[in-house]
């Protein structure tokens, strides 16, 4: 009973050690690859959303700011408002001023926000800056229209701002940036909901081993 009791020990440990980030970092080494998410990346060709964020990143770090993590849900969002805003000419942007919170002037916007999960309430304390750029694949062209733009750097400048998230559609793009407080960080009810969850399931398998090795070794 013992020695069945110290398998299933062994057993549970090995599988937990051999799950772990450390191992798979390691695995990927030998193997010349790594199978961990990386905060460097390896720019093969240019994508307007995730250029975008490197470069404000970059900005932000200059200025000893927080970088600004990429958030899906508000990516979610950014590239939804970004296809509603596809037919919009131009001279719309021109007077845009971003605005915290809920904000009238973009096209279905609650919609939007329903159809990314997100509550509406963890959106008050958001900005989003649309921005209308002709030649979208030019990185400085896109990044100037961003940094240079009086209306947007009290924004970017701002160290409360923790998350962004980005989309774009032809030559709209959006940058939508939020807060780690729960009036603006992009999140959804039922996404809490899924984390007490997963919570309280692995306090159960936790007490249930405990008890098993308990009883075995008692």
């Amino acid at each position: 009973m013992h020695g069945l009791g110290l398998y299933l020990l062994l057993l549970v440990v090995s599988h937990s050690l051999l799950t772990s980030p450390m191992a798979y970092a390691w695995y990927g080494r030998r193997r010349g690859y790594l199978l961990i998410p990386l905060t460097h990346r390896h720019r093969r060709r240019y994508d307007p959303d995730d250029d975008l964020l490197h470069d404000i990143n970059t900005y932000r770090k200059a200025l000893n700011l927080p970088i600004l993590e990429k958030n899906y849900k508000a990516s979610c969002l950014a590239n939804r408002i970004a296809y509603d805003l596809e037919d919009k000419h131009c001279e719309y942007f021109h007077d845009f001023h971003p605005l915290p919170g809920i904000n009238p002037e973009i096209p279905n916007f609650q919609r939007s926000v329903k159809k990314c999960d997100i509550n509406i309430n963890t959106t008050r304390d958001g900005v989003v800056m649309p921005v209308c750029v002709p030649e979208i694949m030019h990185e400085n062209d896109l990044f100037s229209n961003y940094t240079k733009n009086s209306r947007f750097t009290p924004y970017l400048n701002n160290s409360k701002y923790t998350l962004a998230g980005v989309g774009h559609d032809l030559d709209k793009m959006v940058l939508i940036i939020g807060t780690n407080t729960a009036s603006g960080d992009f999140s959804s009810a039922t996404y809490l909901l899924h984390g007490a969850s997963k919570g309280r399931h692995w306090l159960l398998m936790t007490t249930a081993f405990l008890s098993l090795f308990v009883f075995l070794f008692n």
